[in-house]
């Protein structure tokens, strides 16, 4: 029979033989679409780092230039001006992109941390306590708040709270959108939780004395990953819906000597001035001004480039998220 004085021995064998990162990564690699993604993401990062840099004093207003506002002839991409010029606004539209990039990967970032961090430990909550108080309450209000699509509760949701003076801000859209968007992906990690509760090495756990902490974020939380990483790439279309949705419904139709429409913020709107630097908002306000007629593309840089940056932006997070899940096991 085995000593106490054989368990630190013991310990150091297992030290010994556990695997590197460097085994763990040979054996279940990334792939190369997570550093594809990886790399994309990393641009963004640089190009938010030099914006904030570049742009320190005046980060939250875009300059324009009057004789740009209504221009007979648009200033398309050229050396001088590589995305064109946004009319309107007569604003240069690639410093324009640039300067609204950290803004938008802080609003991306905080409104999908709330909302996956809700959704994880929510739905695994509920999937360990299968039937129980916790259980009902989170499927309660997760289903409640789920059965409206996000599109249009949150509007609704900001109706209301634009009724508040002072109420509505880029803060306050953050923290509401997040708490919105999750019951979809807290459905998903409950289920994956309620099959991990029935798995044999958590029975196991438990007869060893583990209390519901411990199994939860020993073995649950996790193994529950996998519904998340297939959730925040969709999760990322309805913030940039949202953001753009309202410019282009505030703004079409008020129009400059009869052409070109002047920024507006409309009802709620969760930015702080019609100046500020933000992709949805130079995609709404661009829709307005690149379409002449119904179906005709006129100036498609006007809305193409704040389009690509918000597209590039969530293909990065797919593919960095399937790379993830591709490494995601249960832990046994």
């Amino acid at each position: 029979m085995s000593s106490v004085s054989d368990v630190p021995a013991a310990r150091e064998r297992i030290r010994r033989f556990r695997p590197t990162l460097r085994a763990r990564l040979a054996r279940r690699p990334l792939g190369i679409a997570f550093w594809v993604g990886a790399g994309l993401l990393g641009m963004y990062l640089v190009a938010a780092g030099s914006a904030l840099v570049v742009f320190r004093k005046s980060l939250t207003t875009l300059p324009t230039n009057p004789a740009w506002v209504a221009p007979f002839s648009p200033i398309g991409p050229s050396l001088v001006h590589p995305f064109g010029v946004l009319p309107g606004f007569g604003t240069d539209l690639f410093q324009a992109v640039w300067r609204a990039t950290p803004w938008d990967l802080a609003i991306v970032a905080s409104i999908l941390a709330i909302d996956t961090l809700l959704a994880l430990f929510l739905g695994a909550s509920a999937g360990l306590h299968e039937g129980g108080l916790v259980d009902g309450v989170v499927v309660f209000v997760g289903d409640s708040i789920g059965s409206v699509p996000s599109y249009i509760i949150v509007p609704v949701v900001f109706a209301g709270i634009g009724a508040i003076p002072g109420a509505v801000s880029l803060p306050t859209f953050v923290v509401v959108f997040g708490l919105l968007l999750w019951p979809t992906m807290g459905r998903a990690v409950r289920e994956r939780a309620r099959f991990i509760s029935h798995e044999r090495y958590v029975e196991a756990a438990r007869a060893a004395g583990a209390n519901s902490q411990q199994i939860l974020t020993r073995h649950i939380l996790p193994n529950s990953m996998g519904p998340v990483f297939a959730q925040i790439p969709i999760d990322v279309a309805p913030i940039f819906f949202f953001l753009s949705i309202y410019p282009w419904v505030s703004s079409c139709g008020r129009a400059v000597g009869g052409y070109y429409t002047t920024p507006v913020l409309g009802f709620a709107s969760p930015l702080p001035s019609a100046s500020f630097p933000e992709w949805g908002y130079l995609l709404g306000f661009g829709a307005c001004e690149g379409f002449g007629l119904p179906g005709i593309f006129d100036y498609w840089w006007m809305y193409m480039f704040p389009l690509l940056a918000m597209v590039v932006l969530g293909f990065a997070i797919a593919l960095v998220c399937d790379g993830l899940a591709r490494r995601q096991r249960f832990e046994r």
